[in-house]
């Protein structure tokens, strides 16, 4: 039995994931710097997300971390060069 990578057993269909994983990082920095540039700002008492100040900045410095990590770790799967690419 030949073994085979991922992509070539899913074919393009893995395109679309790809570009979601990114969507799904930058979703993650920009609440994470929401929730850190809004901590100094009084809260209404029908807010959407009733926090306080060192726990809406230590969510948010959580949620850039993560975004940062899913970033990071999607970039390469969405622009490396393909073998073909390469050898043509």
């Amino acid at each position: 039995m030949r073994d085979t990578s991922t992509e070539e057993r899913l074919g393009p269909s893995q395109r679309p994931v790809r570009f979601f994983d990114l969507l799904r990082a930058l979703a993650y920095l920009a609440l994470g710097g929401w929730l850190m540039y809004t901590a100094d700002r009084p809260l209404s008492s029908a807010a959407l997300l009733p926090l306080g100040h060192t726990t809406r900045l230590v969510l948010g410095g959580l949620l850039v971390l993560y975004g940062v990590v899913r970033l990071v770790r999607a970039l390469p799967f969405n622009f490396k060069k393909n073998d073909a690419d390469e050898l043509g």
